[in-house]
Formats: structure tokens, sequence, C-alpha cells
């Protein structure tokens, strides 16, 4: 009979190996993603997020990471050196930031690239964030509201597209969902909507309309609309 190895394989033989940003941001797109596929709940999300953050070696990241995962596929996480793209909104405490100025309502539409992480700050004119033609490379995008602005934020998602709005909080009238599921159609993203705002949230399907308003967006020059990365 021949022996057996007993000699772990893999990085989980090195657990004491101290991880970097990439191993992290690895570890925290997996848990984004089992509760995008509600495989855990928003407040188990909201525990293992800062554990994932404050992870020191890869001990700490399979501590996270071993019931959400097979064995294999955790420790090529934690053993990961290439992170998911660059800039902000590609890490947790770099979020994309997109401001509203002036009366001018905030447009965010057109061919862009739609990272991980994003904030949204506005005061007045209101909101509107429009993914017709937008690039996800990552499955879940964690949406932040700060919005401080009695109009309408309206969230416009292609076909198949989730977005979970029940972590936001509306003071104003309701908080509105047209034919879109908090669960996405496999292989699509989730937006996960959270934060607050004094008016009203809307989340729409897009239609023929919303494509050819944003390929109209698009000729102009997308006026008013903070520079971004494009598709």
């Amino acid at each position: 009979m021949d022996a057996v190895s007993t000699t772990p394989q893999g990085p989980g033989r090195e657990l004491h190996l101290r991880v970097g940003t990439a191993q992290r941001e690895r570890a925290l797109e997996v848990i984004r993603n089992a509760a995008a596929d509600e495989r855990i709940t928003f407040d188990e999300l909201e525990g293992r997020v800062p554990r994932a953050l404050g992870a020191v070696t890869r001990a700490d990241l399979v501590s996270v990471l071993e019931d959400l995962a097979p064995a294999a596929e955790v420790d090529a996480i934690v053993g990961l050196d290439a992170p998911i793209g660059e800039g902000p909104g590609f890490t947790w405490d770099d979020p994309l930031v997109l401001e509203g100025k002036g009366w001018r309502q905030l447009t965010v539409s057109g061919d862009w690239v739609t990272p991980p992480f994003i904030e949204v700050h506005s005061s007045i004119g209101g909101v509107l964030l429009d993914f017709t033609l937008a690039t996800a490379p990552a499955k879940v995008i964690d949406l932040v509201l700060v919005v401080n602005d009695w109009g309408t934020t309206t969230i416009v998602v292609p076909e198949g597209w989730g977005v979970d709005t029940q972590a936001t909080q509306a003071e104003a009238s309701y908080i509105e969902t047209r034919g879109v599921r908090t669960r996405p159609q496999h292989g699509k993203p989730r937006i996960i909507v959270r934060g607050r705002t004094s008016g009203q949230v809307k989340v729409k399907l897009s239609d023929e309309r919303d494509a050819l308003k944003a390929q109209r967006f698009v000729e102009k020059g997308r006026p008013g609309m903070p520079e971004l990365p494009r598709a």
C-alpha cells in the first residue's frame, strides 16, 4: 500500500503568512457574493466584512471563508495577488464617490465601468444612476446613498440584474421597485443599496427608451457627469 501524505497542500499549509490588500478584497467579493446568493444574511455580511478587512494572516481569512467556498477555492483566494481592478471604487476603504453639484441632477449613464464600491452624495437636484450600458467587473456592487435631497434617486438596471434595497432608509414617500428582483439571474450583478435619503428611491428595469437616452447622453458629451472609467 502506498504511503499517504498528511502534509497540507496549497497555501493552507502556511496559514501563518500575512495577507495583503488583494487577498482581503478577494475575500470581500466572496462574502458579498454569498449575500447576493442569500447564503448569508445582511447581518452576517456586516459581521464578516470587518473580519476580512482586519485579517492579518491567511488563517484569519480562512476562518471567514471556510463555510462559503470549497477548500481549494479558499486556498486560491488567500494566495491571490491580482486585484480585479485599480483606482477608486475597487477597494472597500476607497469607494468611487459620485457628488451632485448645484441644482442640476447628478446623472451617471452611458458606457461606464461600475466598480464594486460606490458612494453617492447629493443635497439637491436628484440622482439618476443608469446601468443600462455599464460594465460590472464584480458580481456584487455595494451602493451607499448619502442623499440629503428631497428629490428622487432613480436606479436603472438591465434585464437580469438584481437590486436589494432592504438596507436603505428613505424618509419621504417610498422606495419603489419596478420589475427588478432582489436576486439576479445567474452570472448577472446584484446591487446592494444601503444608506439614507431624504427623498424617494425608484428602481426600474431598463427598456429601449432608456437605452436610447443613454446613447444620446453619451453623444452630448455626458453633461455634468463626473469623469469615470469607460467600458
